[in-house]
């Protein structure tokens, strides 16, 4: 059993997801598994993870489009890790982001069940770096989260597996946002833990799976 699932919703994006596999092929932190899930894309997405030719991805697909609250589900179901990561199939991460949020994780007491990064907004289309972005709120974050989405993007998240089991899966009728549903929920019965330094690089476009949100009403 890996220490960490990695979770990666895809759909139509076989050329960033290669960047965002090998970003995580490249952590220094290597005890973990990769579970893409590709929703219903009609490119090459299948060629494009089975070229990695690494053991430790596995790809599921789904027959029809279901949306990013049922990929992420997905990937749960088949994952058997002590933690769950999420990086979205468009972000990239720095080499030793994993290896900074276990050895954290590991050193918390268990009512804290997740660790969040700081993360930089870059351009996708030449790269610039547009913003830093440092975590702000940190232990019982229910409150907060109500009203504004400290945690922020998925891929910047490392969640212990017990919280699944004690909040459920991810929203599928959510069509918008199921991930900050999600923390908002673990909130209830967890405390978060942040790193402040920037370990993800977060691609800014108009067609992101996981858009970024502040407020869910």
């Amino acid at each position: 059993m890996p220490k960490v699932s990695i979770l990666i919703p895809t759909h139509n994006r076989a050329r960033l997801l290669r960047k965002a596999i090998a970003s995580v092929l490249e952590q220094s932190f290597q005890d973990f598994e990769i579970i893409v899930v590709d929703d219903a894309s009609d490119d090459d997405t299948r060629d494009a993870v089975e070229s990695l030719a690494d053991g430790r991805i596995r790809y599921f697909r789904h027959a029809e489009n279901r949306g990013e609250g049922a990929s992420r589900n997905t990937g749960l179901v088949h994952s058997t890790g002590q933690y769950i990561a999420f990086i979205d199939d468009d972000d990239t991460w720095l080499p030793d982001k994993l290896a900074a949020q276990v050895q954290l994780l590991d050193a918390c007491p268990s009512d804290v069940g997740g660790i969040y990064t700081g993360y930089f907004r870059v351009d996708m289309e030449n790269g610039e770096t547009l913003a830093t972005i440092q975590p702000e709120k940190r232990s019982n974050l229910y409150a907060d989260l109500r009203s504004y989405n400290w945690v922020g993007t998925p891929s910047t998240v490392l969640l212990r597996r017990e919280c699944f089991y004690r909040v459920g899966k991810f929203d599928e009728q959510l069509k918008f946002g199921p991930d900050y549903d999600m923390w908002i929920r673990i909130s209830k019965f967890y405390q978060f833990e942040f790193i402040s330094r920037p370990l993800v690089r977060y691609a800014v476009h108009p067609n992101r799976l996981s858009a970024e949100t502040s407020t869910i009403l």
